[in-house]
């Protein structure tokens, strides 16, 4: 009889072991190989919808929509942008990725956001024009989600990567092309995220890129924002979480999986370290709140990375090759007297060379 307490009281260890490394997040981070690739691409979206997962925009021209194909594990070429756009959080939603943010004209520093919502029909494969964006809310480097049909825009840069950093809250009505002014959100950032659990939209991430130094156009590369603020849809007021990001970037990515948030990538400069792309992964559970728990980080590097959850795993693309993304390769300040800087990747092909390089997150089974 003691022999049988024993074992069972080890088994309930075992299990209690088991379902804590679940709980906690806990997981690994595996580089799918698909059977075809992309140029690698920068400052894009990565979407999953009911028809599958959708590689949206990057810095450059023009793209194409990328389908992954996860049943033959290949890239399928789908409908052309009709402009370019990068810098932005795309939102999956009935079928239809809604694009509320972007830029998509001009030269570092000095992009222009776009003018209009652009939405990509999964399932007849074309863009269609959806309504005006608002001529004093347009900006790009914005967080996106969707809460109850409706579409959520917070924070962005307006200026490119000049001015204009904000703290701005819109939201957009798919059904109605109508856009309504919302509270700011407490802490101004770009290059940011936003993501919804339960009745609570999360702006994550980002930095501040107007800020400028006289002698340093490119500070701003390490003024991140640590601070997570939440907007609570049934209170409809904003607050600021106690747990802060541990460390910060800009151009990372977050996502809800299973009712957690995590946080991944981005590029940062510090006193000691020049900006580069990053390989760090945070994980919260709001709903016991405490810390930012670090989790296993990326394989490679990865800034202006798109990432999205699909059937429960995270899925993330982009800033392959440790590519830095932002300013073009080399540049250190706007050149003197209204002169051009090369705008998007470096030549060759995608930010830092190589392929899309998928990265799937699982979480480890209880055993």
């Amino acid at each position: 009889m003691k022999r049988v307490i024993i074992f069972c009281c080890l088994i309930a260890f075992i299990s209690a072991a088991a379902f804590t490394a679940l709980v906690k997040g806990e997981g690994t981070w595996e580089v799918l190989k698909t059977k075809n690739k992309l140029s690698a691409r920068s400052e894009c979206s990565f979407v999953s919808t009911e028809e599958g997962i959708f590689l949206i925009g990057g810095e450059g021209p023009a793209m194409t929509v990328e389908d992954l194909d996860l049943v033959t594990l290949t890239w399928v070429k789908k409908a052309m942008a009709p402009v370019p756009l990068h810098h932005l959080q795309a939102v999956g939603y009935n079928n239809k990725i809604y694009v509320l943010g972007a830029f998509t004209s001009g030269s570092f520093p000095d992009q222009t956001p776009i003018a209009n919502v652009y939405v990509y029909d999964t399932q007849y494969d074309m863009w269609e024009i959806g309504g005006d964006i608002p001529a004093d809310r347009r900006r790009g480097g914005a967080g996106s989600a969707e809460y109850k049909g409706k579409l959520y825009l917070v924070a962005g840069i307006t200026h490119g990567h000049s001015s204009g950093t904000n703290g701005m809250f819109d939201e957009y009505d798919p059904a109605t092309k109508k856009w309504k002014t919302l509270p700011d959100a407490p802490h101004i950032r770009d290059h940011a995220s936003a993501v919804v659990v339960g009745d609570k939209l999360y702006a994550i991430g980002g930095r501040n890129t107007s800020y400028h130094e006289k002698d340093n156009f490119m500070a701003f590369f390490s003024k991140v924002e640590l601070h997570v603020d939440c907007y609570d849809f049934k209170k409809r007021k904003w607050s600021t979480l106690d747990a802060k990001l541990p460390m910060g970037t800009g151009g990372g990515t977050a996502v809800n999986l299973d009712g957690k948030i995590y946080y991944m990538g981005g590029e940062r400069a510090t006193d000691s370290q020049p900006n580069g792309p990053q390989k760090d992964v945070f994980y919260y559970d709001p709903a016991k709140g405490g810390e930012w728990v670090k989790a296993a980080d990326l394989n490679e590097a990865r800034n202006g990375v798109g990432g999205t959850v699909h059937e429960h795993k995270i899925y993330i693309a982009g800033g392959a090759g440790g590519g830095m993304g932002g300013p073009p390769p080399g540049a250190q300040a706007p050149p003197p007297n209204g002169g051009k800087m090369p705008q998007g990747p470096p030549p060759g092909g995608g930010q830092g060379g190589g392929d899309i390089a998928v990265e799937v997150f699982t979480l480890k089974e209880p055993r």
